[in-house]
């Protein structure tokens, strides 16, 4: 099983580097896609593949974090958190570099699912550990630090493309060498061995009916922004906006996930979370009904979409501090696993239905396919939250 000692106690020996090597985990994980999603789409379209099968090759991608979940714990008990990272962050920045030689739609599949396996490897890791760093009253605000990393890592993605064009090899390789950068704290870490190796894991579908309110909300909101990110800049190039434009709107959308984090966060330390949490769901399903509407518009459009980014942001943040306010130790290691393999299922399940809606409706139903996604999850949270519930 995992104990405590799997991922916390070793690396997280010096707390302030165990800190930084998850925070930079995080914005190695969102740069990976952050880039690939947006770009990939881009160089899909303009080889005339449809949307369809452009949300297909992002399954494959997200396919990843499901198949490897339930290996993530062994693979952590067996070589140690730090070396399971930093052997992700190295292959991930292979697998970047190989995308853009080799760019072909099928030969893109396994590629894409092994990309997509060191994310959900770095995430996994690093989910628990910020959790176990975290005190209860503080949770919020260092959940707050952790997602403005994230975002920044996301906000590289588009930003690395206005400077390097989706044309060529080169935004392939200078994420690449950005990926190694950020991976290096990873590597300050040192690695040991754990006790307990053959112990029996802890039951995820137990912990899943525990919190299932928790586990689909990662799923809806992988769901809903893996859709925007693949398919927002097709969007926008069909209602005029370019792509230049589109992806700077892109980065702007991640720029307000990592400025708007921390005073979330606060908040959430300071008010009843599910009540936190039901505005930022109801706020972000309004925003996305509206945003056909807002984006377009010279000054409004950017303060929108910065706006937009901070809200839904926070749905995913909210997510891991409540697993950390329900769970600790074995549990919350082995719930964080879950986590992010619903993440990758969200994943797979969003760009293939927005890809197809869009090809059946029109490229304008983006931002409505992901509202109603949105609007399919309420039901649940007021099934959890419903009095005399647990």
């Amino acid at each position: 099983r995992l104990t405590e000692s799997t991922i916390p106690a070793t690396p997280l020996s010096n707390r302030n580097r165990g800190l930084l090597a998850v925070i930079a985990s995080m914005v190695v994980v969102n740069l990976v896609y952050g880039l690939t999603l947006p770009l990939l789409s881009l160089v899909l379209d303009a080889q005339g593949i449809g949307k369809t099968i452009i949300g297909l090759s992002i399954v494959a991608q997200g396919s990843a974090g499901v198949v490897i979940v339930p290996f993530v714990p062994r693979l952590i008990i067996r070589f140690g958190a730090p070396r399971v990272m930093q052997l992700a962050t190295m292959v991930a920045a292979v697998m970047l570099v190989t995308l853009g030689l080799f760019q072909d739609v099928y030969l893109w599949f396994p590629l894409r699912f092994l990309l997509g396996a060191t994310a959900a490897i770095l995430w996994s890791a690093s989910e628990a550990v910020i959790n176990e760093l975290a005190e209860d009253n503080w949770r919020g605000r260092i959940i707050g630090v952790y997602g403005s990393a994230g975002a920044a890592g996301f906000a590289l993605g588009p930003l690395v493309l206005i400077m390097t064009g989706t044309d060529s090899l080169l935004p392939f390789v200078v994420t690449a060498g950005l990926i190694i950068v950020a991976g290096i704290p990873l590597f300050w870490l040192r690695n040991a061995s754990v006790a307990d190796a053959d112990s029996k894991h802890s039951s995820l579908w137990r912990l899943f009916r525990i919190v299932p309110h928790i586990m689909l909300l990662n799923l809806v909101y992988a769901a809903a922004i893996e859709a925007f990110i693949a398919f927002f800049p097709l969007f926008g190039i069909h209602i005029g906006l370019g792509e230049a434009r589109s992806l700077s709107l892109l980065t702007t959308f991640a720029l307000g996930g990592v400025f708007l984090q921390l005073p979330l966060g606060w908040l959430a330390d300071h008010m009843q979370r599910h009540r936190l949490l039901l505005s930022c769901l109801v706020l972000t399903m309004i925003g996305f009904a509206v945003l056909p509407e807002m984006i377009s518009r010279p000054v409004v459009g950017p303060v929108f979409a910065f706006t937009l980014g901070g809200v839904e942001g926070m749905i995913y943040a909210l997510g891991v501090i409540l697993l950390g306010q329900r769970f600790r130790g074995t549990e919350l290691a082995a719930a964080s696993v879950l986590y992010t393999g619903m993440w990758s299922a969200g994943t797979m399940i969003g760009p293939l239905v927005v890809g197809a809606g869009m090809d059946v409706l029109g490229d304008v139903w983006m931002a409505q396919l992901i509202a109603a996604i949105y609007l399919c999850y309420l039901p649940v949270f007021f099934w959890a939250v419903r009095p005399g519930s647990k």
